[in-house]
């Protein structure tokens, strides 16, 4: 008999893995994941249906205790992915930032320290999709009417 506990622990981690990938469809990502799972294990899973249709995964038989330790691992280098771009949001990136809303004429007594937490957290959530870097690039690059435009929603926490 299997153990129960075993569903919410799979459904958590794969909650926590969707929500880094928010714009993937659900069966977009348990294919994705299905693909790493085989690629990472000497293609378990592949089978060839025809020369026209070509190959497809069947994980049937694969084992929770099994996929639930590919996800955690799947997760935690996810985790170690975020706290590398986390890192990398120092205090002279946000002053960067409150910089390029000052040019955009957001006046100094708007930008106060709530200001500073929410474009740390703008960061922390953009930073799954891109850099640290590519993030600060795109605001340089933005008129000084999309500058406002993204003051007022980080201003709104978002």
């Amino acid at each position: 008999m299997r153990d129960r506990r075993r569903i919410p622990r799979i459904i958590a981690l794969l909650q926590k893995i969707w929500e880094q990938q928010h714009d993937v469809r659900f069966n977009q990502l348990i294919s994705n994941l299905q693909s790493q799972y085989s690629h990472l294990n000497d293609n378990y899973g592949k089978k060839v249906i025809d020369s026209n249709r070509g190959t497809y995964l069947d994980l049937f038989f694969l084992e929770d205790d099994k996929w639930e330790i590919f996800l955690e691992d799947y997760w935690r280098e996810i985790e170690g992915e975020l706290k590398k771009e986390e890192a990398k949001i120092t205090d002279e990136v946000i002053n960067e930032v409150i910089n390029m809303f000052l040019e955009a004429g957001i006046k100094q007594e708007n930008l106060d320290d709530k200001v500073s937490n929410n474009i740390r957290r703008f960061y922390v959530v953009e930073s799954r999709w891109l850099t640290t870097e590519a993030i600060t690039d795109l605001i340089k690059n933005f008129s000084n009417e999309d500058r406002l435009q993204l003051f007022y929603k980080i201003n709104q926490g978002l």
